[in-house]
């Protein structure tokens, strides 16, 4: 399979995921995962939105580097797929990347679209997750079959 290929594989997995598990350190250097449904992939990086007053703003605040980590519910063990990104999340504040979030957020899930709609968009931090690494576990390919790449 070609690098491309695989890009194009990874990214419609993600793009076809209905939650995933944001993780990141606390200041006390816990790792916490938090399930996430407001996501959504351009290209290999991700946008997420959650209200600014959630903990996760400030603990990704002092420490960027975060994973996303996707997987599909009932799945068969001998076609086990999973996604893995790993990089470092910025809050987007600025023009004109603020309304492409917008928009590929609210054009992803309905109820985002709904509260940016209701002018509830103020109470909303976005970020902006740039990958930097890949782990694509395929067990179609053999047990557990891992590709990693670096962007």
């Amino acid at each position: 399979m070609s690098d491309k290929q695989l890009e194009e594989e990874v990214r419609e997995y993600i793009s076809t995921t209905r939650f995933a598990i944001l993780s990141y350190v606390r200041e006390d250097r816990v790792p916490v995962p938090r399930s996430m449904c407001s996501f959504v992939p351009d290209g290999l990086d991700i946008y997420f939105s959650t209200p600014k007053v959630t903990a996760k703003v400030k603990e990704i605040g002092i420490n960027k580097r975060v994973s996303f980590f996707f997987e599909h519910d009932n799945q068969a063990l001998d076609s086990w797929k999973s996604v893995l990104l790993i990089g470092e999340a910025e809050q987007v504040e600025q023009e004109p990347e603020l309304s492409k979030a917008v928009g590929l957020l609210s054009g992803r899930n309905p109820r985002f679209k709904e509260r940016v709609a209701k002018g509830e968009l103020p109470n909303t931090a976005i970020f902006k997750i740039r990958t930097r690494e890949v782990e694509y576990l395929d067990y179609s390919k053999g047990p557990g079959f891992v590709q990693k790449f670096k962007l």
